[in-house]
C-alpha cells in the first residue's frame, strides 16, 4: 500500500507534492496510528486503535501492557504476530519498542513509538 507520509500528525510536503510512504515505512506508520488513537475514540470505528486501560493503571503490569500492544496490532492485518515489546516510561511518557512478524514471515521493528504523552 502507499500512503501519505505524517509526521506529528502533519502530511509531509516536499517541492510542493505529498510524500508518499510504502512497504515497511507505511506498516509503521499504520501501526504508530492504532497505538497513538485511544480505543473508541475515532467515531467511524470505535473498535480501532488501543486500550490505554492497562498502561494508566497504578500499578504498571508489564503483561497486561503488552497484551493490549499486541491487541491492538492485530488491527493491522499485514501483521502476523508480535516477537516482543518493551516499555520505557519517563514521568508521565510512555514509550514503547516492539518487535512483530509480517505476514511476509519478515521482522519489523518499531522504536520509540508514543504510547502516553
Amino acid at each position: 500500500m502507499r500512503a501519505p507520509k505524517i509526521v506529528d500528525g502533519d502530511l509531509i510536503f516536499e517541492n510542493g507534492d505529498v510524500v508518499m510512504i510504502e512497504g515497511d515505512e507505511e506498516i509503521s506508520q499504520s501501526l504508530e496510528s492504532i497505538f497513538r488513537t485511544r480505543k473508541g475514540e475515532w467515531f467511524l470505528n470505535e473498535n480501532f486503535g488501543l486500550d490505554r486501560t492497562p498502561l494508566l493503571a497504578k500499578r504498571f503490569d508489564t503483561t497486561l501492557a503488552a497484551d493490549a500492544i499486541a491487541e491492538a496490532a492485530a488491527q493491522e492485518e499485514r501483521i502476523q504476530q508480535v516477537e516482543s515489546v518493551t516499555f520505557r516510561r519517563d514521568g508521565r511518557k510512555l514509550t514503547v519498542n516492539a518487535t512483530f512478524v509480517k505476514s511476509d514471515g519478515q521482522p519489523l521493528q518499531l522504536e520509540e513509538v508514543d504510547v502516553l504523552a
